[in-house]
């Protein structure tokens, strides 16, 4: 049986028109006004409290956020223009008038280190690395086989798609502390291959046939997975630390998935349903898929030499990631695998190279990395939270524990980090919440831990993956942010409705 040839498919041909070239004066107007809202700010006076060298620098990263938004280059382009941009004007962006007052301070040559430091950030090379893995599946053919299996069983309606990407996602959660290569290696790369065989197809109207709904119900349920488990993201480790090392507070595995769980399982059982609703696909129904399915399959028939190695390899890399903590980081065993990818020839060195989604995916983040960490650099992150601190510890308990969560949580859009938000905020927090009067500091630092998977979803540098689904051609910028906004807003409405009052009252 032919795909191509069923009746639905007949049906849906000349659906989708082809998507149009953004005219000039859109790309225009796109061009202008981050720049036109960075100016304006940068023309207002400094904050009281704030240096003006750092309102500066805070006019330039929004200009390349509401850049990232409206997207009148790529997003890749916006990343290094304004990373480029800091290090030219470094001298009135980035650093003090102290600073420059050192003898012997260089800020021409601090500035481009500064710049190229995103390029050292491990979380970085791991999202490269994934792509490369989603390289291997698609050269050898193991993606196509496993999508057809998943299709013989659950092709037939888009939903049970969606939870089968979910629970998969689950299952690895508790052995992966890394979401990146949880999510972004091993998820994506069998994922990505399941929306050709709808005709749904990257940077195309046709994608939201299928793969824009199958992808966003992938990074938004491992947002969750993230939260749920300490050992599901490794700023989790890193934050029980710093809650150990501020506050004394000592803070257990058990504790940890009892006091989520029931916030957790409420995301799970509705993240790939509000995903249908407010991002549906356009196929919800096809029940010719699953026998479709099967005779192609029987078609492929054994599995080849290289589809054999690629699972070796895969298992190797899951292995490293759930068990080799201690004496291999993850970024370090995605690295090994890749280049065992090569010397095996189950993917060539030029494959590598002609990988444009991986190397546009691997500047724009390594980009932001450094112009998010630039805000913490520049005092930025600190005055922020300093404005806002005082009003909070004057709050009775429960409204003083609920604003400094959202305050938190609202602040990672600041982030392309989850270790650098918990690393810049997470000790200052602890400060506050000391602060108010009757509230227990321990319950502060579990609640404010248990948001750091969940706010990933926000951005689409929001947490590891994010940038892997957001270069994967099915999630437009524009739709990136909105989808983030309503799903970030709908984690922490349940996470403050069930889990403040499970943590204040049951735990």
């Amino acid at each position: 049986m032919n795909f191509h040839s069923l009746a639905f498919w007949h049906e849906q041909q000349d659906a989708f028109p082809t998507r149009p070239r953004p005219s000039t004066n859109h790309r225009t107007l796109a061009a202008l006004l981050p720049l036109a809202i960075g100016i304006t700010m940068a023309l207002l006076p400094a904050p009281p409290g704030l240096a003006q060298y750092s309102w500066w620098y805070l006019s330039l990263f929004v200009t390349v956020i509401v850049g990232l938004i409206v997207e009148p280059i790529p997003a890749a382009a916006v990343g290094f223009l304004g990373v480029t941009a800091a290090a030219v004007l470094s001298r009135f962006v980035l650093y003090s008038p102290e600073q420059l007052a050192v003898a012997g301070f260089n800020s021409n040559s601090a500035a481009i280190s500064w710049a190229l430091s995103g390029f050292a950030n491990s979380t970085v090379w791991l999202i490269f690395s994934a792509f490369v893995f989603s390289l291997g599946y698609e050269k050898t053919g193991l993606g196509k086989r496993i999508s057809l299996l998943l299709l013989s069983r659950l092709g037939g309606r888009s939903l049970t798609l969606g939870y089968a990407v979910m629970l998969a996602d689950l299952v690895l959660a508790p052995f992966t502390p890394s979401n990146t290569a949880r999510s972004g290696g091993t998820i994506f790369p069998v994922i990505k291959n399941i929306p050709e065989f709808y005709q749904s197809r990257p940077n195309d109207p046709s994608s939201r046939r299928m793969g824009s709904y199958l992808m966003w119900t992938a990074i938004a349920s491992t947002c969750v997975t993230s939260s749920m488990f300490l050992t599901a993201l490794a700023p989790n480790l890193l934050a029980v630390e710093l809650a150990r090392k501020t506050a004394h507070i000592d803070l257990s595995w058990g504790r940890w998935f009892i006091t989520f769980l029931p916030v957790g399982l409420l995301l799970l059982l509705t993240t790939p349903a509000l995903a249908y609703v407010l991002y549906p696909p356009e196929i919800k129904k096809c029940p010719e898929v699953p026998e479709w399915a099967r005779n192609e399959l029987r078609q492929l028939g054994r599995m080849s030499t290289k589809e054999v190695v690629l699972v070796g390899l895969v298992l190797l890399a899951l292995g490293l990631w759930i068990f080799g903590g201690s004496f291999i980081d993850p970024t370090t065993a995605a690295l090994l695998v890749v280049g065992l990818l090569v010397v095996t020839r189950t993917i060539g060195w030029s494959d590598v190279l002609e990988d444009k989604p991986a190397f546009n995916t691997l500047i724009w983040f390594g980009t932001l990395v450094a112009l998010a960490g630039g805000l913490a650099q520049t005092g930025v992150v600190a005055w922020l939270a300093g404005e806002v601190g005082p009003v909070l510890a004057s709050l009775p308990p429960l409204p003083g524990l609920v604003g400094l969560i959202v305050l938190f949580f609202v602040l990672h859009y600041l982030f392309a980090s989850v270790t650098a938000h918990v690393t810049a905020l997470l000790p200052l927090m602890l400060t506050v919440a000391a602060k108010i009067p009757g509230l227990p500091v321990d319950k502060a630092a579990l609640a404010l831990c248990l948001t750091l998977g969940i706010m990933g979803i926000i951005s689409p540098y929001g947490t590891g993956p994010s940038p892997v689904y957001a270069g994967s051609g099915f999630l437009p910028g524009a739709d990136y942010w909105r989808l983030g906004a309503i799903f970030g807003g709908y984690n922490l409405l349940v996470f403050l409705l069930v889990g403040v009052p499970i943590l204040l009252f049951l735990t």
